[in-house]
């Protein structure tokens, strides 16, 4: 009986043994099983081959190399919505202990896109200047010339109760300043008779100053009261006795204010040349000469010689463009024996136009310009004293030169005289102008 007892107890403690080790084996097998493939992990992590991208990865450039969860959004790149392989077993697994990693050799930054370079400042070594418009010499240049009065009445005359206006007797420019100060010294009382002395300053920019007196006669009428003296006519049979050469040709030069002339009994009288009025610019409009269409056809048909003239008033280059322009279009290609003129002589109140000299001398250079462009010469009319005053002619543009004298001083170039004003021939009512032509002197 003890024997049985020995031999169950034996089987018993067999099985009992068997199964705690069946027990111990349920127990460790997970974990062993775990860190098998924690240790596959990490050596098919380390056999990664070089050149494989963050994104086949499933790593971003520049992260550490930890393992992330998958959570159900993107995560190392892979796109939303794209299942990514799995590669540990879905049992839940124990966080690994932390094991030294290589230092990840340093990712290169990624190069970023081109930015524009900033525009450097131009410089004269690398940009070449662009050519400025044309501007007013005066602009630029150094003022060292004083105003100028370019008219002046030392002696006006004004009826009692009408006001006094300096500008309407005194008309005056600078060379380089368009806004020349003008200060009156003394008082006009207009309301009672008298003679009232005053002085006229002008002031440029510079500092410069001109002055000039003038005595303003208050009166109650400014009538002469007598014939007003006899001017000094000169008929042209003595026109042609003083200056009639072999190197000078005489003529006329006429507008509407002639009226209606008889070319004719022009020639018959000796003259030999014409120079008329085409039109011209006057208080900003253009205008043709009533009598043109007539004096041309008239003195073409005696076989007069022919010039032209232009009233000019303009203050700006494109004023300039408008006029030639039109002055083109009213001669409609008619053949010219002379250069065309250009004749500024609003010279009283000429401060309205806001220019200076350099600026008029600019529109004078620009019309000769414009003439030339259409083939026909061009040349500057003006008096002796605004010849030596105001015009610079630059140039060097034909001269016809104005002066009312038996014997000129003029020291300028000029090819035509404008003698008189009050010359008398047949074929023309009331005075008209005189001209010497030197024939040797060009005009072209």
């Amino acid at each position: 009986m003890k024997k049985i007892i020995r031999i169950f107890l034996a089987v018993s403690g067999m099985f009992a043994v068997l199964a705690l080790c069946a027990l111990l084996l349920l127990f460790l097998l997970p974990e062993l099983s775990g860190k098998q493939e924690e240790e596959i992990n990490i050596l098919t992590a380390e056999k990664i081959p070089d050149g494989i991208t963050a994104e086949n990865s499933g790593k971003s450039s520049g992260e550490p190399d930890i393992e992330t969860k998958n959570t159900g959004g993107q995560a190392g790149g892979v796109p939303a919505g794209t299942q990514p392989e799995p590669t540990t077993s879905p049992t839940a697994e124990p966080t690994p202990e932390p094991t030294p990693e290589p230092t990840p050799e340093p990712t290169p930054e990624p190069t970023p896109e081109p930015t524009p370079e900033p525009t450097p400042e131009p410089t004269p070594e690398s940009t070449p200047m662009p050519t400025p418009e044309p501007v007013s010499s005066g602009a630029v240049e150094e003022d060292r010339r004083a105003p100028v009065f370019l008219a002046f009445n030392g002696s006006p005359k004004i009826k009692v109760g009408d006001p006094f206006d300096v500008h309407k007797y005194a008309g005056y420019a600078d060379d380089v300043d368009r806004d020349v100060s003008i200060e009156v010294s003394g008082s006009v009382d207009t309301s009672k008779e008298g003679t009232y002395p005053i002085t006229i300053t002008l002031t440029d920019d510079a500092g410069h100053k001109t002055s000039r007196s003038m005595k303003v006669q208050v009166a109650s009428s400014t009538s002469s009261g007598g014939s007003g003296g006899q001017k000094n006519r000169e008929s042209f049979s003595d026109f042609i006795g003083k200056y009639k050469t072999e190197e000078t040709s005489l003529g006329i030069d006429i507008s509407r204010w002639q009226e209606t002339v008889d070319f004719e009994k022009v020639k018959a009288a000796g003259c030999e040349f014409v120079y008329m009025r085409i039109g011209g610019l006057d208080d900003g409009e253009l205008y043709t000469d009533r009598y043109f269409r007539n004096n041309i056809a008239g003195a073409r048909a005696a076989g007069l010689r022919i010039g032209i003239y232009w009233h000019a008033e303009e203050s700006s280059l494109d004023e300039v463009k408008a006029s030639v322009n039109y002055l083109m279009d009213v001669l409609g290609g008619e053949p010219l024996d002379f250069p065309i003129a250009y004749d500024w002589e609003d010279f009283t109140n000429f401060e309205r136009y806001g220019m200076n000299l350099r600026d008029l001398n600019e529109c004078f250079n620009a019309f000769s310009d414009e003439v030339r462009g259409r083939g026909y010469a061009a040349c500057l009319y003006g008096s002796k004293s605004y010849l030596e005053t105001v015009w610079t002619n630059d140039k060097k543009q034909p001269v016809w030169m104005a002066n009312y004298t038996s014997a000129t001083s003029y020291a300028g170039d000029y090819f035509m005289w404008q003698h008189s004003c009050t010359g008398q021939i047949d074929g023309v009512n009331g005075d008209v102008d005189l001209d010497i032509l030197y024939n040797n002197r060009p005009a072209n």
